[in-house]
C-alpha cells in the first residue's frame, strides 16, 4: 500500500506535465480585433491594372458612422501616365473634384475632395511595377 501512493505521486507530475504539453499544442484561432482589414471604399476609383495589396497590412480602411479612414496601395503592369489619367477622368464622375495635379520625375500626385472626405493618390514605378497609393481620410473642418 505504501509502495503504492509513493509510485503515483512520482508519476503524478509526469502526468500533469504531459497534460499541459498537450494543451499548449492546441491550435488557437486568431483574434479577429487584431486582423486588419482592406475593404475598398465605393467610390475609390482603381485602374483595372492594378491590383491590392494587403498580404502585409500594406493595405486598410476603417469606417465608423460617416468617418472614413484608409491607406490603399494597389501595383500592377500598367503606365504610370496610363493609370494617373484614368483615375483624372473617373473621379468626377463619383463627385469628387480635383484639387491638387502634380507630375514629377519620381512621381505623380493627385488629390480630389468632396465634402469632408479627401484622396490622395501617389503613383510611382518601383521594382519594375507602378504602384498607386491612395489616402483617404475625413476632414470635419472642411465642411
Amino acid at each position: 500500500m505504501l509502495r503504492s501512493i509513493a509510485c503515483r505521486a512520482a508519476t503524478a507530475p509526469a502526468a500533469l506535465f504531459a497534460c499541459l504539453l498537450g494543451l499548449g499544442a492546441c491550435a488557437v484561432e486568431p483574434d479577429d480585433s487584431t486582423t486588419v482589414q482592406a475593404v475598398q471604399f465605393q467610390d475609390v476609383v482603381v485602374p483595372s491594372g492594378l491590383k491590392i495589396r494587403d498580404g502585409q497590412h500594406q493595405s486598410y480602411s476603417r469606417e465608423e458612422a460617416g468617418w472614413r479612414h484608409a491607406r490603399y496601395e494597389y501595383a500592377g503592369q500598367m503606365e504610370v501616365a496610363t493609370a494617373a489619367n484614368y483615375v483624372r477622368e473617373r473621379m468626377p464622375q463619383h463627385g469628387w473634384a480635383k484639387a491638387q495635379d502634380e507630375a514629377g520625375a519620381e512621381a505623380t500626385k493627385l488629390r480630389f475632395d468632396r465634402g469632408f472626405y479627401r484622396a490622395e493618390y501617389t503613383f510611382t514605378r518601383s521594382e519594375g511595377a507602378t504602384v498607386m497609393v491612395v489616402d483617404y481620410t475625413t476632414d470635419y473642418t472642411r465642411r
